[in-house]
């Protein structure tokens, strides 16, 4: 059986912090104490990554820092999740008012009505995303029958039969980009351009982007960690994007937060953009000890916002 660590109180969690170097003063003790009680040493120990180089914090790093970057995390990710919202909600309207328009309110239900051919050959992956968006979307449906009352009227006076543009509002972030890549060639250029994407290939462009962004939003929807994380999913830049991004040591910061920051302002209503910058710009200013270039922001950052 492989080895376990030991469970430790949260006074030997404090001794061990202190041991490694964390300055905790004895007027902060009872702070220490609620903030690993409330909060789990192992969740806290991700936030002071930055703290410190293997198990021993810099002379510099103090409780006080590590409780400003776990709270000024907290409050970026309802910033974040506030403006995932809206491009959501976006997107969503988009797919199902064209794809209606094209085919009909009921023209989801029909595979044939989204690409199922490469090549002229049935494509099995496209069939199977499409299986898999609408096998959950009817689990959900059948779920929130009674708590819905958008459901509940369409189960119960329309045949149990939901026009596309009430069915989106049952399906995921995640549903939603994958069911944006199913769309015609046609429907995914002419909702790429509405939304500002002029290239050639600018489907493909926006479809990354839309997979960014349910990454983004299920992270911060579970409480993930933003500060520090690095982003496995590279998102299909801009030249002009690319060269607002930090740099260090040479190399341009991709898999960052800021990264994705400029994914939600490409994709959003400028209007609901503005907020996100002054929120940001408010949050810098409440937690000041709490390096924003873990965040991939670069140190022009507002005026690139």
């Amino acid at each position: 059986m492989r080895s376990v660590k030991p469970f430790l109180s949260i006074n030997e969690q404090i001794k061990l912090l202190k041991n490694r170097g964390l300055s905790i003063t004895d007027s902060q003790y009872n702070c220490a104490e609620q903030f690993l009680l409330n909060n789990n040493y192992y969740r806290i120990s991700g936030y002071s990554l930055t703290l410190r180089k293997n198990n021993t914090f810099f002379n510099s790093a103090s409780l006080k820092t590590l409780m400003q970057i776990y709270e000024a995390d907290r409050h970026m990710r309802h910033i974040i999740l506030s403006i995932v919202e809206t491009v959501e909600t976006r997107i969503k309207s988009m797919v199902a008012y064209y794809h209606s328009e094209k085919y009909g309110p009921l023209g989801y239900l029909d595979i044939n009505n989204f690409i199922c051919l490469k090549n002229n050959k049935v494509d099995l992956q496209t069939v199977s995303n499409y299986l898999q968006i609408t096998r959950k979307a009817e689990r959900q449906k059948d779920s929130l029958k009674e708590s819905e009352l958008f459901i509940k009227h369409h189960t119960e006076n329309k045949e149990d039969i939901l026009p596309f543009w009430v069915y989106v509002e049952i399906l995921t972030m995640s549903d939603i980009s994958k069911l944006y890549t199913l769309l015609d060639d046609a429907l995914q250029k002419k909702i790429a351009q509405l939304l500002g994407f002029k290239s050639s290939n600018n489907n493909y462009i926006v479809g990354n982007l839309l997979h960014c962004i349910s990454i983004l939003r299920n992270i911060c929807a579970h409480g993930g960690r933003l500060y520090n994380r690095l982003f496995t999913r590279k998102p299909r830049l801009s030249k002009k994007e690319k060269s607002l991004l930090r740099r260090e040591n040479g190399n341009i910061v991709f898999d960052k937060l800021f990264s994705y920051v400029l994914i939600l302002k490409s994709i959003a209503l400028p209007q609901d953009f503005m907020r996100v910058t002054k929120d940001i710009d408010l949050l810098h200013k409440q937690y000041p000890l709490v390096d924003f270039r873990h965040y991939g922001f670069p140190d022009n950052w507002r005026e690139t916002l």
